[in-house]
């Protein structure tokens, strides 16, 4: 007797409704009429006794086949499902996802500590381009808003940003001694 062909099962795992997290099927039919491209497929598990037909209820169009899956291919179907996959790992951005709360990644994340940038100068070619960035978070909200961190000016947002991060380093180490009780 030949073995069921990968198609084949997953026609079987369809008829009942299983997928690898649903392990549980809720069904046991698989209408086709004639033509239809998983005729031969059908015939064939009925051949190897992993489904068989049935009545044709009244409101199907004459020429239609119920198929439904016997006891054998029910416990095939359940043997080849694959395993499931993992469940999800709530990440902070599933977590941001599931807020939806208008917020952009980044503010979501950081609150109102989300770092900006800052510009001086003039943009121009040559010797008369004197622009600058300097990037910097603030914390408190509105009138008491105030700079908590903040880098040195630089040619490039790339340097700001390097700037910023040795600052933002630096506030790091001295929090953490001022904790431990430490000297700054």
């Amino acid at each position: 007797m030949q073995a069921a062909t990968a198609q084949q099962i997953a026609l079987l795992h369809h008829t009942l409704g299983l997928r690898p997290e649903q392990r549980e099927g809720h069904r046991n039919h698989f209408v086709a009429g004639p033509g239809h491209h998983d005729m031969p497929d059908l015939e064939a598990l009925v051949q190897l006794g992993l489904m068989s037909r049935s009545r044709t209820p009244a409101f199907c169009e004459p020429g239609d086949i119920v198929f439904r899956t016997t006891d054998a291919g029910r416990a095939l179907a359940i043997e080849r499902l694959p395993e499931p996959p993992p469940p999800v790992k709530h990440t902070q951005h599933r977590q941001w996802l599931d807020a939806d709360t208008g917020f952009s990644f980044g503010e979501w994340l950081c609150g109102g500590q989300l770092p900006k940038f800052e510009t001086r100068g003039y943009c121009g070619y040559g010797a008369s381009n004197t622009l600058e960035y300097r990037m910097y978070r603030t914390s408190g909200y509105g009138y008491d808003a105030w700079r908590d961190v903040e880098g040195q000016w630089a040619k490039t947002k790339k340097e700001a940003k390097a700037s910023y991060k040795a600052a933002l380093k630096a506030r790091k180490e001295q929090s953490a001694a001022a904790h431990k009780g430490e000297a700054p």
